[in-house]
């Protein structure tokens, strides 16, 4: 924003491991339209005086540019768990606090304290379910059915996998569904979900030449200097073996990285999702796009990478499908019999030891190689409450 540029050239950014190469410019990988919404944010940052800074004792402008992007998606991700858990007829003090405590327990947690793009498609994709099942209950209007056509759209260019997994998934399922007589919604949801694609091919092309994002175009990491080859680079298929893709799926989710184990409410909410079939009934299409859509995206994160997401904790690709794990343990919370009521305390107590465990190893610095058994030594305490020590001893 400062320099009017895309490119990283001349940039405190520069040094970046996660670049492209193309027109004799460097380029971040990501997809450019969550930059581009997040950029006025900055503007009010930079006008206030502060800017990022890589050597600073504390970044300020860091700190409030992650509170007002991340940590903002991750508290209206808690709100509208709570609005599907309205719709499931929880009632209000326990639907509250499991919508509270349930992602602390995740890899949003993490991942909320820093600057990426798992913790807003992740809010996306919540919105989307919230949606989805807001038409079944309520039924379906131009207006719901256009904003969950924008989420699509925006979650599909801002996180790419939801393109190949919920996306075809919803549409069908709009499709099926749809009243002959209301055309106008599917085309309201189908014209919303195309502004976010058409905005980003906007921003894309003069990039990468096309409209597939740029960490796709293996090509361009191929430059002097880059720290990529074909055993870093995620996104095509890796052909291998079934048992050598056992093997990689689970040290990705139990084993080595831990997705699962050490956020074991997820892994609950996918065996929910299954074993509860008799109660999604009433809403039979949006539990097959939940337990499809997630499954495709479990799969066709393990079959396009090889390295685990790189350096960063847990497996960073299924981030963005925390709320559809914890959806899926409605069957559970919603339940009125005594003892499914207990297991539903005993899973947010199994939350909160996760959000324990995922701050004193994860939050201080995600983009680290935590890895089982844990064995990372703890840092110092203001490495925990940066603002707190940097108010207190001027140093984080």
């Amino acid at each position: 924003m400062e320099r009017h540029s895309y490119a990283l050239d001349g940039s405190r950014f520069a040094d970046t491991r996660d670049k492209i190469f193309n027109h004799g410019r460097f380029y971040s990988h990501q997809p450019p339209l969550l930059a581009t919404l997040e950029a006025p944010l900055y503007w009010v940052i930079y006008a206030a005086g502060l800017q990022f800074s890589n050597n600073a004792p504390f970044d300020w402008a860091f700190y409030l540019f992650v509170l007002f992007t991340n940590g903002l998606a991750f508290a209206l991700t808690v709100v509208v768990l709570d609005s599907v858990f309205a719709l499931a007829a929880i009632p209000a003090p326990a639907r509250a606090f499991y919508a509270l405590v349930l992602p602390l327990g995740t890899w949003l947690l993490p991942y909320g304290a820093v600057s990426d793009n798992h913790g807003i498609s992740a809010l996306l994709l919540a919105f989307v379910i919230y949606l989805l099942l807001a038409i079944e209950t309520r039924g379906p209007s131009l207006w719901r059915c256009w904003l969950l056509g924008g989420a699509m759209g925006l979650a599909s260019v801002i996180e790419v996998l939801p393109l190949v997994s919920f996306v075809p998934l919803v549409a069908v399922h709009l499709a099926v569904r749809a009243d002959p007589r209301r055309r106008a919604h599917l085309l309201a949801a189908g014209v919303a979900f195309l502004l976010p694609l058409l905005a980003h091919a906007a921003l894309n092309v003069p990039i990468t030449g096309d409209v597939v994002p740029a960490g796709l175009h293996f090509e361009l990491f191929d430059y002097p200097g880059s720290p990529f080859d074909a055993t870093t680079l995620s996104g095509d298929v890796k052909v291998r073996p079934v048992a050598e893709l056992f093997g990689y799926a689970n040290e990705a989710m139990f084993t080595r990285k831990g997705f699962f184990t050490l956020a074991p409410v997820m892994f609950i909410g996918l065996l929910s999702g299954v074993l509860g079939w008799r109660w999604w009934r009433r809403f039979r299409g949006v539990h097959l796009v939940l337990i499809a859509g997630t499954l495709a995206s479990l799969a066709v994160s393990l079959l396009t990478t090889n390295n685990f997401g790189g350096v960063a904790v847990g497996f960073r690709h299924a981030t963005y499908l925390a709320p559809a794990f914890l959806i899926l343990l409605l069957p559970v919370l919603a339940s009125r019999q005594r003892w499914v009521n207990a297991a539903s305390g005993a899973i947010a107590v199994m939350a909160i030891g996760s959000a324990v465990v995922l701050t004193v190893y994860a939050v201080r610095w995600p983009w680290d190689d935590l890895i089982l058994p844990l064995a990372k030594p703890l840092g110092p305490w203001q490495s925990y409450l940066p603002v707190v020590g940097h108010v207190l001893t001027g140093v984080p």
